[in-house]
């Protein structure tokens, strides 16, 4: 009896052993194709999200409030400019402390109070007292206008509240920026929606044709000139016309006719100078006449 007692117990032990040994097996020939599943999932998902269009309409309503919000850093150089952005580099300064010229990288977001404010994105800036440049698909929104770059290498100059456009860009609308298409089915590229080209050189004033910034400066000189001279001397007065002469309704109407019963020395000029009576024009024969022999006095 006890020998089988310790047959059985020692077949039951060799069941247990094989029974786990399956199950640990099957666990681990598992494991590999729930983690591949996991990775495909992963995939699919930013490829999804990759797909969605950036709602630039939402980052083009924000404030730098809310801005700041989103971006790791930001600064505010008084009294146009306001930037946020993923690095924000501020390279000069004023002896009181102030930001002179301010670099941006990343995700940048810039809000310009002029008399017509402006929003900016874009993902790379540099700002300076008197100048904005803007690189990596910019997009600039002005009342109701949008600007966009679609490359990499656009760059937007604004020299005070001038605007100049260097490389490939397209206007668009702000229904357009909510659907993420334009009117051909082209897609609204977006600042936010890449990384900043690493390939491109650094952004430097440089970046903007010396020809360019030139211009917008003229015209900026130009038009400071006239708005002093307009506020010393007032806007030029219109040329003025002359107002007809008034005629008295009680006063008789003169004639310019010479009077018929009057001699031809009587007859005076409009200053009352008497002139000679016309002399009487010779009579002008024919053609024909020419030929004919006059005929002779009896």
């Amino acid at each position: 009896m006890k020998t089988w007692t310790l047959i059985i117990t020692a077949a039951l032990g060799m069941l247990t052993a094989a029974g786990l040994t399956s199950c640990k097996s099957t666990d681990t020939s598992d494991k590999p194709a729930v983690a591949a599943k996991d990775d495909k999932k992963n995939d699919d998902k930013a490829k999804a999200e990759a797909e969605v269009p950036v709602d630039l309409s939402f980052l083009l309503s924000m404030d730098f409030a809310e801005a700041k919000t989103l971006s790791a850093q930001s600064t505010e150089m008084a009294p146009f400019y306001k930037i946020a952005a993923d690095s924000v580099d501020i390279t000069k300064t004023t002896p009181e402390g102030t930001p002179k010229r301010v670099r941006g990288k990343g995700k940048v977001f810039i809000e310009m109070n002029f008399l017509v404010p402006a929003k900016a994105l874009c993902q790379e800036i540099l700002v300076s007292e008197d100048e904005v440049i803007l690189r990596g698909k910019p997009i600039l929104q002005r009342g109701l206008t949008t600007i966009e770059g679609v490359d990499d290498t656009t760059v937007f100059y604004m020299y005070g509240t001038r605007l100049r456009v260097i490389g490939a860009h397209r206007i668009t609308r702000m229904g357009q920026l909510i659907g993420g298409r334009t009117d051909l089915g082209l897609p609204i590229l977006g600042a936010w929606s890449e990384a900043p080209n690493p390939l491109l050189p650094p952004l430097t004033e440089g970046t903007v044709p010396d020809s360019v910034r030139n211009e917008l400066m003229q015209a900026a000189e130009a038009e400071a000139i006239h708005q002093q001279t307009r506020a010393k001397f007032g806007p030029a007065d219109a040329p003025k016309t002359p107002e007809p002469a008034k005629v008295d309704p009680k006063a008789k109407p003169t004639s310019e006719k010479p009077d018929p019963k009057a001699k031809p020395t009587d007859i005076k000029d409009k200053k009352g100078k008497t002139e000679p009576p016309p002399a009487t024009p010779p009579e002008k024969k024919g053609f024909f006449s020419r030929f004919r022999s006059e005929p002779k006095n009896a």
